[in-house]
Order: C-alpha cells, then sequence, then structure tokens
C-alpha cells in the first residue's frame, strides 16, 4: 500500500471538523459550487529550524479556502463570518487538546489569519483562512 501524503493526512484531518457536515475537501481544487472547500499549499521554506543530527523543524503552509454563498443581506454574509470565526476556534481547540493530523512528529496545527474575502461575485464569495502545520522530522 503507497504511504499517504502530508497534504492527504491534513486533508482527512480538517474533514474530521464537524463544520462541514461531512463535506469533501478538494486539494488544489475549488468548485464554483457554494460550500466547496479546498487545502491548497502556499509558498514558503519548509525547514524552520534544521538540527545538527539532520533532521529538523518542518512547516506546511497552506489556504483553507471555501465557496460561500453572498449576498445584499447582512444577516447571510455574518453566516460566512461566523463559520470562519468557528472553524479558527475548533482548530484552535484541536492544538489544545493536540488533536493534530496523523503525521510522524507532528507539533501544531493553527490559522495563521482570519477568514477573509479573496474574490467575490454577485452571489458567490471565495474565503481564505491561511494555515500552518508544524512538524519534528528526524
Amino acid at each position: 500500500m503507497e504511504e499517504k501524503s502530508k497534504m492527504q493526512l491534513i486533508k482527512e484531518y480538517i474533514e474530521t471538523c464537524p463544520l462541514l457536515d461531512g463535506d469533501t475537501i478538494n486539494v488544489d481544487y475549488l468548485k464554483d459550487d457554494i460550500y466547496s472547500y479546498s487545502i491548497d499549499r502556499t509558498p514558503t521554506q519548509p525547514l524552520v529550524q534544521p538540527f545538527i543530527d539532520g533532521g529538523g523543524k518542518k512547516q506546511i503552509t497552506f489556504d483553507f479556502t471555501v465557496t460561500a454563498p453572498l449576498s445584499s443581506m447582512v444577516v447571510d454574509n455574518l453566516v460566512n463570518s461566523k463559520f470562519g470565526e468557528d472553524f479558527v476556534d475548533w482548530i484552535d481547540s484541536q492544538n489544545r487538546v493536540h488533536n493534530l493530523p496523523d503525521i510522524d512528529g507532528a507539533f501544531k496545527i493553527e490559522c495563521t489569519s482570519p477568514s477573509y474575502v479573496l474574490q467575490k461575485t454577485e452571489t458567490t464569495a471565495i474565503y481564505i483562512i491561511q494555515m500552518n502545520f508544524t512538524y519534528y522530522e528526524l
């Protein structure tokens, strides 16, 4: 059996978030449909801190993106804002109890930005939450 990639394991971890109601997350692909989700790697230096023995503390940075409905009704858009706040809170709570992606050496997963709008039309918006996963590799 082929070993899963770290992005696959991060995807599977985020899919356990109860806010997603069992929806699937794509990787590097976001559908135009509302309530579509994706995780997309962002460029960064993967090695945070080298160790003398050749290992090190490493990171994977990525965006969690969501396509959500947008309207002129403030209450509708506040639902999107609340989802972003709740997702950040869920990640924070999982990190506090050390419930992390199933990756050897997992140290921390965190949201490094609040939810914000990247792009919008009259009826949809793409929201992004920037994230970081840190792990030790020996």
